[in-house]
């Protein structure tokens, strides 16, 4: 119940956030206004979006997660309800830009992986994958029919429809059925004996006041080198493809169903690569996992480039799909296993911060790159080369300890 439904929560926010795209020609059509300034308001939202995740992860060890997700889902509900009834740009702004944006930090990746945190030991990089997977299929399922009810009807229409959605239905089940750690009905994490149980219990005072200090981990040399190389990831997956592929797609002459298609399989893919690492963390050292994953993506990067048919973006499609999640699963795992002594969500925060401010920047560069060339192929080459860099970096991170039994993943 704990993974299912909290999958719901990330389905719903993801996929309305993953769909940003596809709000970005209709608001230059109707508030006449360049892709720059369109863009704008995408990173705003991120840039709230990363500076609440901590502050949601803090909130969320204070007064537990599931407290922080239905306050943040009812937030966003209503929000995305008003800006679907903005009269001005500067309304759709604020209330998307900054309001829905704080309510979809506390909504996020981060409150999910706390959850899943404090109810897993054993097999924890699998749940996070499995977890994690909603935010893959909310893209899937919603990003297509924002599509459709944007070319059919309008995008007003297509975001009331979700806000409504979020703030009846999904808030009230989350809030019913979700619960933010074991011990709150009475039980244990999955995989945690009576023995290690006895062992948590012995945790020094000292490691417990460490993890206090939300800012502490930044002292730890692993914690940059994981946070670096997520900025360069957000750049690329959430600023760059979540925010510009489609109007890309649209520039090259790719018809709506032909985008809509691509953006399908890409969602579904996430859900195979998201599952995938999440399994492959709990076997493999994620450092040299997460290289591989950057790698891969700038590989397909350089495909997309040359895609001027839509067999090449099919194929782009399915291996950028594999890869564009993937490594929230090990880099969410990592950060379990390595900073055990810190406040969880405090940490998950952290380095969501960095691939937030990453993906704000990967969103509003390529529109003024776009509106000073008329192309995004320099922001494509620029990705590709901070992608190779960024798996160089990573590698130096290593969790094998997590492979010894004693006390593994204690959180």
């Amino acid at each position: 119940m704990v993974l299912g439904f909290t999958f719901l929560g990330l389905f719903a926010i993801f996929g309305v956030r993953a769909s940003f795209g596809a709000y970005v020609i209709p608001w230059e059509e109707e508030f006449a206004i360049s892709r720059t300034t369109v863009t704008f308001i995408s990173m705003l939202s991120l840039i709230t979006y990363a500076t609440f995740q901590p502050i949601a992860g803090k909130l969320g060890d204070k007064y537990g997660a599931r407290v922080v997700l239905a306050v943040s889902l009812l937030l966003s509900g209503v929000a995305l309800i008003l800006a679907s009834m903005a009269g001005q740009l500067w309304q759709v702004a604020v209330l998307y830009g900054v309001v829905a944006s704080i309510g979809m930090a506390g909504s996020s990746n981060v409150t999910a992986s706390a959850i899943v945190a404090h109810w897993f030991v054993d097999k924890r990089g699998l749940a996070m994958g499995l977890v994690l997977s909603g935010m893959a299929a909310g893209q899937l399922v919603i990003t297509p029919v924002s599509l459709f009810l944007i070319a059919q009807y309008d995008w007003r229409l297509c975001m009331l429809v979700f806000s409504v959605i979020i703030a009846l239905i999904i808030l009230p089940i989350c809030y019913l059925f979700v619960r933010s750690k074991p011990a709150d009905m009475g039980l244990r994490p999955y995989g945690v004996t009576e023995e290690v149980a006895a062992g948590q219990a012995a945790v020094s005072p000292e490691k417990k006041i460490n993890g206090d200090s939300i800012f502490a981990v930044m002292k730890e040399r692993t914690f940059w080198l994981l946070a670096i190389p997520y900025f360069i990831c957000g750049f690329t997956d959430v600023g760059l493809i979540g925010t510009h592929f489609i109007p890309f797609a649209a520039g090259k002459d790719f018809s709506v169903v032909i985008i809509g298609t691509v953006m399908a399989i890409i969602a579904s893919f996430n859900i195979v690569g998201t599952i995938g690492t999440g399994y492959l963390s709990d076997k493999l050292d994620s450092g040299k996992l997460l290289a591989m994953i950057y790698w891969t993506r700038g590989v397909m990067f350089i495909l997309v480039l040359t895609a001027e048919n839509p067999v090449l973006l099919y194929v782009f499609a399915v291996l950028y799909g594999a890869t564009e999640m993937a490594s929230i699963a090990p880099t969410s795992t990592m950060c379990a296993h390595l900073f055990k002594q810190y406040s969880i969500g405090a940490v998950f925060g952290f380095v969501s911060v960095s691939h937030q401010l990453g993906a704000a920047l990967g969103s509003f560069v390529p529109g003024v790159l776009y509106d000073l060339t008329g192309s995004y192929t320099m922001v494509f080459v620029i990705s590709i080369v901070l992608l190779a860099g960024s798996g160089l970096v990573v590698r130096q991170v290593s969790d094998k300890e997590k492979f010894q039994k004693t006390g593994v993943g204690v959180a």
